[in-house]
């Protein structure tokens, strides 16, 4: 049992509102149960919250209405992936954690039990200052719910509505098996669900209507062809937007406009209607989706057959690798249709296609959408639709990393998993960002699941290769790899492991994502949401005897540290770190507040990198260097005597240009090559480190010593005819604001 909170309420102070609100739970609604009674509780206990999950009847799952019978549902599975689930599972109390330091919050969850029958569970959520709770606490709190369990009881039979045939299994009008069968013919026939039940299985149309008018809380349309229609506010939506989402728009009353839908908690539908509508009011009725689709024909004309498209090789389907449950109840609630999930699968099928590492998803206010790719490193128009899809991709997107589809206000963070075209596993990093007038963007990270690169093809000088390599090759220490995002420095870093790797070294990783795999390398991915901090897998690798770390990015001091005392007692260390030359990383880490003596003699050395894009093969085309653009070269390298001692001819030099083609979107570019600039720690730098020296003495030092600077290398590659000057200019222009060239 955890220790005691302070600053809570005395126990007498308990134990009467436990008398008061057990009193008023006798007498209280299933709504009342859901909101007041549960806030009354919050308030006794100094709790976060406290939430009411039901079980439902027919897929034994729980749920817990928000805001009210007319809101959105959290549905949770019987299982051991959630708290609710445990307790649901098990029956019986569940203790647990959620978050990091220092926002965790403390979770207990108490199911509600009647004979064998489970009714559903309570969740009690602690969170800072007051992430604790004592045994008197815990006894009101399990006091309550038995309270809560014993009333449920009473107002079961006529108050829950677990689902919208509730009414109809409760009356005998329909069994569960009978449901099941329904559910599997409609699936197969393409009808709706009530459209199966009305005219294969005989339930009577006012019996499936007062199911309906119960579960949704609004009343029920038997015909909705004879109801007068507003035919302003048809004509305010296109025809296969109302046949797609199934809606009828009726009336309007001031502000209020009264529309007719299948489902009236597709909060999504609700609010595109309401913003088209100029922020109208929506007050909503339920019918049956073949009623409202026969009344559209009646209003708006029939839809147009399907023309015949000419055949053609399709790439096989997209399908997620780890199959979403109850996925075709999202669909149902999102509005989510075959169009759509074919339009996304084909959007990030040519994404793929191009090499894209990010595909974004834009959306205008009207409701149309851009996508873009982004191609070795630069974003690409791809194709715009003016049809108003914006909202159901971004659900469909949502969806397929199962992120909350009726939050359209924060921003939201996922991951999708997919099988590509060839059958090889793809993961997507999906990022969530509300935008103006209600739309949302969406920008997803391709990471394809390939096997780490030979070390020596990587594009590294040759001295600079082996000096790389011995700095690996030492038994303990730090090996930092640094670049901006997308610079390929977890690449770099796989490229490592792989020449280290062998059947006498152990080497553990900690990622974020895990985006290489590797044999005998042992890959853990981080969680922060639970706690799984690149710092705490990082001083847990430490007792599993490894030979080799490597951490994914050292984002604060306490994962220096860590990093440090694991080079320190014996191990090799080797990590990433977001700075723009290797000479600023270690002043940058100084700055973090490390111990200068203990860091310098744990650094070996710092790579930094970035990806220029090569002139394209298909377009280039050799030519002769003025003698002006050949001085050019001369003076940005930067240092003549190094620069003649590559002994170049400028008369036999062959540099290159991209004419610019449709492989290479009329860029002239087409893939990447990676430039390098390389600080080894020798006994002079390691002074510097120790005096706490500014980055321009350690890049003298460097320099000095041999290192090749980024645009060095990168005018190098020029020569080599992998890139042009323009190009290695563009990419390594913040070295010059440092004045290092």
């Amino acid at each position: 049992m955890p220790p005691s909170t302070k600053n809570l309420p005395k126990p007498g102070t308990l134990d009467n509102g436990r008398r008061k609100i057990a009193a008023a739970i006798e007498t209280a609604t299933l709504d009342s149960l859901s909101e007041l009674i549960t806030a009354e509780m919050a308030r006794l206990l100094s709790s976060s919250s406290i939430r009411l999950f039901l079980r439902d009847q027919l897929t034994d799952e729980l749920y817990c209405r928000l805001g009210g019978a007319t809101t959105r549902e959290i549905r949770v599975a019987p299982d051991p992936t959630s708290i609710v689930g445990y307790a649901a599972m098990t029956r019986t109390r569940a203790f647990a954690w959620k978050g990091g330091l220092p926002d965790r919050q403390y979770v207990i969850a108490v199911p509600m039990i009647a004979g064998s029958d489970l009714l559903g569970v309570v969740e009690l959520v602690h969170a800072p200052p007051r992430a604790t709770i004592d045994e008197e606490r815990l006894r009101v709190f399990c006091d309550l719910v038995d309270c809560i369990g014993r009333r449920l009881q009473a107002v079961h039979k006529t108050t829950v509505r677990s689902s919208p045939y509730d009414y109809l299994l409760q009356t005998g009008a329909l069994t569960p098996d009978r449901l099941r069968e329904a559910r599997d013919r409609a699936a197969k026939s393409g009808r709706s669900v009530e459209h199966v039940l009305l005219v294969d299985l005989g339930v009577e149309k006012p019996a499936l209507g007062r199911s309906l008018a119960e579960h949704f809380a609004c009343p029920f349309v038997p015909a909705p062809g004879n109801q007068p229609v507003a035919a302003e506010l048809v004509r305010q939506f296109s025809p296969s937007f109302l046949r797609s989402h199934a809606v009828l728009p009726v009336s309007r009353k001031g502000r209020a406009i009264h529309v007719i839908v299948v489902n009236p908690r597709n909060l999504a539908l609700l609010d595109d209607l309401a913003r088209h509508l100029g922020g109208a009011e929506i007050t909503v009725a339920v019918a049956v989706r073949e009623d409202i689709l026969a009344a559209l024909d009646s209003i708006v004309g029939r839809a147009a057959p399907a023309k015949a498209e000419p055949k053609k090789v399709e790439a096989p389907p997209w399908e997620p690798a780890e199959p979403a449950a109850a996925f075709a109840e999202i669909e149902e609630e999102t509005g989510d249709d075959s169009g759509t999930i074919r339009l996304v699968n084909d959007l990030l099928h040519a994404g793929m296609e191009a090499g894209a590492s990010d595909v974004h998803f834009e959306a205008a206010p009207g409701g149309g959408l851009s996508v873009r790719f982004r191609v070795d490193g630069v974003c690409h128009d791809h194709r715009t639709i003016d049809e108003p899809v914006a909202r159901t991709v971004i659900s469909r997107l949502k969806i397929m990393s199962s992120l909350d589809i009726a939050e359209h206000r924060l921003p939201q963070d996922g991951k999708i998993r997919l099988n590509d075209a060839h059958g090889q596993r793809v993961d997507l990093r999906l990022a969530i960002m509300p935008t103006g007038e209600g739309c949302e963007d969406a920008v997803l990270r391709i990471l394809p699941q390939t096997s780490a690169l030979p070390l020596a093809s990587l594009g590294m000088e040759r001295e600079t290769l082996g000096r790389f390599q011995r700095a690996l090759e030492q038994p303990h220490g730090i090996v930092l790899c640094v670049g901006p995002t997308g610079s390929g420095k977890t690449t770099t870093l796989h490229a490592a492991l792989g020449s280290l790797k062998g059947p006498g070294v152990k080497i553990w990783t900690a990622e974020d994502p895990v985006e290489i795999t590797q044999d005998r390398v042992r890959q853990v991915q981080v969680n922060p949401k639970i706690g799984l901090t690149f710092e705490r897998a990082l001083r847990a690798f430490l007792r599993l005897d490894p030979d080799i770390i490597m951490i994914g990015e050292i984002r604060d001091r306490e994962t220096a540290d860590a990093a440090i005392e694991a080079s320190l007692t014996g191990h090799l260390v080797l990590s990433t770190l977001h700075t723009n030359s290797a000479p600023e990383t270690v002043t940058r880490l100084l700055e973090m507040g490390l111990d200068a003596f203990t860091f310098g003699d744990s650094l070996l050395a710092v790579l930094a990198q970035r990806l220029v894009r090569r002139v394209c093969d298909s377009c280039r085309e050799h030519y002769t260097p003025s003698p002006d653009e050949f001085q050019a070269l001369r003076a940005q390298f930067g240092d003549n005597a190094k620069f003649d001692a590559m002994k170049v001819d400028r008369k036999r030099l062959q540099l290159v240009r991209g004419g610019g083609c449709e492989l290479c979107f009329h860029t002239g570019y087409r893939g990447r090559a990676g430039i390098h600039e390389l600080l080894v720690i020798t006994p002079e730098i390691r002074k510097l480190v120790h005096a706490r020296a500014e980055s321009e003495a350690i890049r003298k030092a460097a320099r000095a010593g041999g290192m090749m600077l980024l645009k060095q290398d990168g005018i190098r590659k020029v020569i080599e005819a992998r890139t042009d000057l323009r190009e290695v200019l563009a990419t390594c222009l913040s070295e010059e604001a440092q004045g290092s060239s």
